[in-house]
């Protein structure tokens, strides 16, 4: 009797299928095709949140289910990512219950069913599906070195969270809209793991994982690549301050970093070359703004990134809007040495650290908006 309860209260619930994608035009027939068989008794929709496939993946979905309204696409211009489009399909949708989970075969729809008897059975906030890491079937589909980077990264996000799980690294669960709701105001921008933010977000939600086999990418290529890791690593790094600094600020922080011993480097060169202290810092710095701006557009704001032409004419553009925070380096710093602390290292720092809290402004506000 209970068993038919909750099979009928799950049929009255509308379950939204939030699907993000990029460059999957191969994959997303067959993954309408198998959430119409997995949930065919159940009230669905499918949104499918694309960061402007150069593919035809919108097409390509609109074409198909022109006349299915369960089916929708939202299309992103500017700002994108996985993260971000898994939000905006989640704020959405229509239905009670919000599953996010890739097209492109790795997640099979079916699991949807246990995650949704799962949240019943327990009176869940969310489920999350967990892959079998260990398992042959996952093997195959994970590269040994993806495997390494998931046990890692699930161990660190264990450290983050407080408590251990199976994988909070999927990208594969389901919620209730209401738990969502309230906690979507205080969540990030992890890049590709949302589950993991949700939950350091609002450490009072009650969840649990199933168990299910990772399949093996249809058509295309993994989005996992080396800012994706970045991006991860610079979150976990946020969660760790207790979110005062956010990522972005973090990976800024890393790349003026590298800048420091790139400026230090040509400093003590060009000094070596028996330069006034001001010609040797002037040069330090054009090096390593040059060293900082390169890097930023590789790493800190990869989902705006410059390129060919807008990537010059953004690098001129940095150096002319950044010429007050040059100009407030090389005063700071000569006037430390020449009137302060007659010290190169302690001068050289003063004007460091105003010319990086000015950058960090405008790279936001002018340079990559």
């Amino acid at each position: 009797m209970a068993e038919n309860f909750r099979y009928s209260s799950v049929v009255s619930r509308k379950i939204s299928i939030i699907a993000p994608t990029f460059n999957e035009v191969g994959n997303v027939i067959p993954f309408i095709e198998g959430v119409k068989t997995a949930l065919h008794e159940l009230d669905w929709e499918i949104l499918f949140v694309d960061d402007n496939s150069t593919d035809g993946t919108a097409r390509k979905i609109f074409e198909h289910a022109h006349d299915d309204t369960r089916i929708r696409v939202i299309t992103r211009l500017d700002d994108r990512g996985l993260a971000k489009s898994s939000i905006q399909g989640m704020l959405s949708a229509k239905g009670d219950l919000l599953c996010v989970m890739d097209a492109d075969g790795q997640h099979d729809p079916s699991v949807v069913r246990d995650m949704i008897s799962k949240l019943d059975a327990d009176h869940l906030q969310i489920v999350s599906a967990a892959r079998r890491l260990d398992d042959d079937r996952s093997s195959d589909a994970l590269s040994p070195m993806r495997q390494k980077l998931s046990h890692f990264g699930n161990w660190l996000s264990g450290l983050v969270l407080g408590r251990k799980l199976g994988d909070p690294l999927t990208g594969f669960f389901l919620m209730t809209r209401d738990s969502f709701l309230h906690v979507a105001p205080r969540l990030g921008d992890p890049g590709f793991k949302l589950l993991l933010d949700i939950l350091y977000s609002d450490k009072s939600l009650r969840h649990a994982e199933v168990p299910f086999d990772f399949g093996s990418r249809m058509h295309g290529a993994s989005k996992l690549d080396s800012h994706v890791i970045w991006k991860f690593v610079t979150f976990l790094m946020s969660k760790m301050t207790g979110s005062i600094l956010p990522p972005n600020l973090i990976s800024f922080l890393f790349v003026g970093g590298t800048g420091v011993f790139i400026h230090f480097s040509v400093l003590y060169t060009v000094l070596g070359m028996s330069a006034p202290f001001m010609v040797a810092q002037v040069a330090a710095t054009l090096v390593a703004a040059t060293s900082n701006f390169l890097l930023n557009n590789l790493l800190t704001f990869q989902d705006r990134r410059l390129r060919g032409l807008a990537k010059f004419w953004g690098y001129l553009k940095f150096l002319a809007v950044s010429s007050v925070g040059i100009v407030a380096n090389v005063s700071a710093a000569t006037l430390a040495y020449e009137r302060l602390v007659h010290v190169v290292f302690i001068a050289t720092l003063a004007g460091i650290a105003i010319d990086t809290v000015w950058k960090f402004v405008i790279a936001n506000r002018f340079i990559w908006k």
